[in-house]
């Protein structure tokens, strides 16, 4: 009779090891869970297949950036909800960047959740990983959740989950800085290599020529204003003189001006970071601008801002300088107190490729963001370091 309960018991412990190894399987791409400080490497490599823009970053640099995008001595930072998913095996196999911060919305302070960098692996996508990790996201506790830069996967995916693209976000402004070499930008790459640097070397000749001899659309003449270099403080101060013209702003302090400085500052696939005020001669910052400057590429804006009625200035201020900087265009995005100003006026404006994305439960919020009545530039979202 012991002999038979012993060999119920084995069968017994047999069908449970069974189910829980069939249950492990089963749910074996739902294993989500919170960055930490081990996973650097591992996300680094995925990033270096899955973003072109990732391979031209040294893996060290790469993993030093997500360290400090995420992690404080070692630990994630409160801000940061950054999760990844992990196949069978351990291996990460997904991943979603997450940082929150404070932004004052009609009176009020409410959590603003960022999330970026979505990627898995094939396998993992064939399991629904992206669309899993997304809604663990969503379900959070901030009060607004937006993605930007998104692909078209991403929004449909995002759609799905009950989000938006706010179309106003999505819109960007380019700005021929060298009209010639601009234009023959797009056909270069059909070129052979030969006859590629021939070509550009005669349209940066001529879009030089005719700027010295100041032909009309070649040549950008320096404003009466005075140019300043923007400091955190200077930033902060300024940001603070415009905030009551949104219904929600992001609530900087002066250590996450710093930090965000210290990151753009190590960024250097985009050229040379320049940030600088417009003095309004009374002391008064009247605008600034935050691009990076690329002789012979694209000047990338990520923050031009001013107060209202000095759209102008800051326009030709910012043109002006990246075209002494060699660059052949300026691109940023639009934001909406620059409609009808030279933002619009005097440069091509464009559906970009790629998507700002919006998720509240608040309908109220949700409208003042598709109005206009939101204050997000680069510096806010586009998160594109790593």
């Amino acid at each position: 009779m012991d002999k038979r309960n012993d060999i119920r018991k084995q069968d017994l412990t047999l069908q449970v090891l069974k189910q829980s190894n069939n249950h492990t399987k089963k749910n074996s791409f739902d294993s989500i869970a919170l960055l930490s400080f081990s996973d650097i490497e591992e996300v680094a490599l995925l990033s270096q297949i899955y973003f072109p823009g990732s391979k031209e970053i040294s893996l060290n640099n790469l993993k030093k950036t997500i360290e400090l995008l995420y992690f404080s001595d070692g630990e994630l930072n409160s801000n940061s909800t950054s999760l990844v998913n992990r196949s069978m095996d351990g291996t990460i196999n997904g991943f979603l960047g997450v940082i929150t911060n404070s932004f004052r919305y009609k009176e009020k302070t409410i959590k603003v959740a960022n999330c970026h960098h979505l990627m898995a692996t094939e396998q993992a996508r064939a399991k629904l990983v992206p669309m899993k990790m997304l809604q663990k996201f969503l379900s959070g506790p901030q009060d607004l959740s937006f993605a930007d830069n998104s692909s078209e996967s991403t929004r449909m995916l995002w759609k799905r989950l009950g989000g938006e693209p706010a179309v106003g976000e999505c819109i960007f402004y380019k700005v021929p800085l060298k009209p010639l070499s601009f234009a023959l930008r797009p056909f270069l790459k059909s070129f052979y290599k030969p006859v590629q640097n021939i070509t550009a070397l005669f349209a940066k000749g001529t879009d030089t020529v005719a700027g010295k001899i100041r032909l009309p659309m070649f040549y950008r003449k320096r404003l009466d204003v005075e140019l300043t270099p923007l400091h955190s403080q200077m930033l902060l101060m300024a940001l603070d003189k415009i905030s009551n013209r949104y219904f929600l702003f992001p609530d900087y302090d002066l250590s996450k001006i710093e930090h965000l400085f210290n990151l753009l500052s190590r960024e250097k696939r985009y050229g040379t970071l320049h940030k600088f005020a417009i003095l309004d001669g009374k002391g008064g910052v009247a605008g600034w601008f935050i691009y990076y400057s690329l002789p012979g590429g694209v000047c990338e804006v990520i923050q031009a801002v001013s107060v209202p009625g000095m759209e102008t200035v800051l326009f030709d201020s910012l043109t002006w300088h990246a075209y002494m900087q060699g660059g052949i265009e300026l691109s940023g995005r639009l934001m909406a107190s620059q409609f009808q100003t030279p933002f619009t006026t005097k440069a091509i404006c464009m559906p970009a490729r790629m998507w700002t994305l919006f998720h509240s439960r608040d309908t109220d919020l949700m409208l003042d963001i598709q109005t206009g009545n939101a204050f997000f530039t680069r510096l806010e979202g586009d998160l594109w370091l790593i």
